[in-house]
């Protein structure tokens, strides 16, 4: 990769940064209209399920001062296991550790000081789970998602067009599943990894191209959290790996150039391992140990992979739910023409990431809307869903008015399908052919509709499943 892509001649920008302008408009329409916050407290609130254990580091060390959990049991009045789903497991030495990493309460942090100084303001329940926590959970989504879009816009830029980034933008918004998990479920991890990701890719393309030590630090701590957020995530190393290799000359190249690099590659080591350290600090406390499996019994079976059910399975399969990323794959094969230098980046981490994803127990990732993991690598698959956009954009104008067409009738598929997952009409986790096709295109169900869908649903085996047998 030459240097000059960083100061090429910048022509008309306009046009994406009026894209994000509206992205922007819209998820703080969604914000405002939607008010996720005001269910706190209720069977609809923000801080449930995977997003209480994510969340749980905060409230047990900043308002219980009790990271060991007993908390949970000192204040039988609040019913805290009741109302909330505390996934912790139970360690060797009988300790209670959090399920997930830390990554999450991290980035929630800032919003979390915010909300318990609001809860006090405002003469609140400041017990961390009360109304203003909920808001500042909602509003760091936004916040994240907002700097994604943002950096996914400068590195398109770097590559494409800025008629072909804001296609790309809009799909990703407001074509995918993403939108689902910024709006509905917006403490969920995946808003917060894709802008990870997206501004670990384009701070790692200027290093590259313009080595800095700050930006080799920038790198090691953006690295750090996206493997605290997500472990498996940690395969986006792939990324820089293959970055600008395509042949056996540019392999060896890049290699000499880094061994030059040395300082950096250190400090960008230095930063991750500083910026990972508490969890390992924790867990040592808890466990007795730097390292520990949380996930217990919940395993990959590398094995047993369901490829085809995670990709077409009408129980979350990913281009069921999203099939704007269709046009993704079929950007690979013009990525390898036009761009290789990010070809084998982009292809190797994608194929890898899909098999590792797949090969998880609950292949459909429990209650979800389409293949959730798969959110967090959209700032990479921006790459070749630009690609085929580019191609097509240089054939006749019947083409590019067919193609648009397409693009604006799939927007309106995923967010009519938002809704209908919103209101409970998609099921999270037993759809089949048979039931989507029974709710396709509806926004209500008539008690006939009802009993209809709940004979075409096929309810997963959640016990064979944690056996590889499902």
């Amino acid at each position: 990769m030459e240097k000059n892509i960083l100061f090429k001649v910048k022509k008309n920008k306009s046009s994406s940064k009026i894209v994000l302008l509206f992205l922007f408009a819209v998820m703080m329409g969604s914000f405002c209209y939607l008010k996720k916050w005001k269910a706190a407290e209720t069977p609809g609130k923000i801080i449930n399920w995977d997003v209480t254990s994510y969340y749980s580091y905060l409230p047990a060390t900043f308002i219980y001062g009790d990271l060991t959990l007993e908390f949970l049991k000192k204040y039988p009045e609040k019913k805290f296991e009741e109302h909330h789903q505390f996934f912790y497991q139970i360690a060797p030495n009988g300790s209670r550790v959090c399920k997930f990493t830390m990554g999450m309460a991290i980035l929630y942090s800032p919003f979390f000081f915010l909300a318990h100084g609001c809860a006090h303001l405002f003469n609140y329940t400041a017990d961390g789970f009360s109304l203003p926590y909920e808001f500042f959970l909602n509003l760091s989504c936004l916040f994240y998602l907002s700097i994604g879009l943002l950096y996914l816009r400068k590195t398109l830029l770097l590559y494409y067009s800025d008629v072909i980034s804001s296609f790309v933008l809009i799909s990703i918004m407001l074509g995918t599943n993403l939108y689902y998990y910024s709006t509905t479920e917006p403490a969920m991890s995946h808003a917060y990894s894709f802008s990870l990701v997206a501004v670990f890719m384009y701070q790692f393309i200027t290093w590259h191209c313009h080595p800095q030590l700050k930006r080799a630090v920038m790198l090691g701590v953006l690295f750090g959290l996206i493997v605290l957020v997500r472990p498996v995530n940690c395969i986006i190393i792939l990324f820089p790996i293959f970055y600008d290799v395509f042949s056996k000359k540019s392999f060896l190249k890049k290699i000499a150039k880094y061994i030059l690099l040395w300082k950096d590659l250190v400090t960008m080591a230095v930063s991750f391992i500083i910026t990972v350290s508490p969890q390992l600090i924790y867990w040592k406390y808890m466990t007795g140990h730097f390292l520990f499996y949380s996930y217990q019994d919940e395993k990959f079976y590398f094995n047993h992979p369901h490829f085809i059910e995670g990709l077409f399975s009408f129980r979350n399969g990913w281009l069921i739910y999203t099939p704007i990323m269709i046009f993704a794959f079929i950007g690979f094969v013009i990525l390898y023409k036009r761009k290789r230098q990010l070809f084998f980046a982009s292809s190797i981490f994608t194929l890898i990431n899909i098999f590792i994803a797949y090969c998880w127990w609950t292949w459909w990732y429990g209650g979800s809307f389409g293949s959730r993991p798969m959110i967090d690598t959209y700032a990479l698959m921006a790459i070749p869903l630009a690609a085929f956009f580019e191609y097509l954009f240089e054939r006749s104008k019947s083409i590019i008015i067919s193609i648009t067409s397409l693009v604006v009738l799939l927007i309106s598929l995923n967010l009519f399908q938002t809704y209908q997952k919103s209101i409970g009409i998609i099921h999270w986790d037993s759809m089949t052919k048979e039931a989507y096709m029974e709710v396709f295109l509806k926004t209500k169900m008539s008690f006939e509709d009802c009993v209809k869908l709940d004979k075409a649903l096929v309810h997963p085996n959640y016990e064979h499943a944690m056996k590889g047998m499902e």
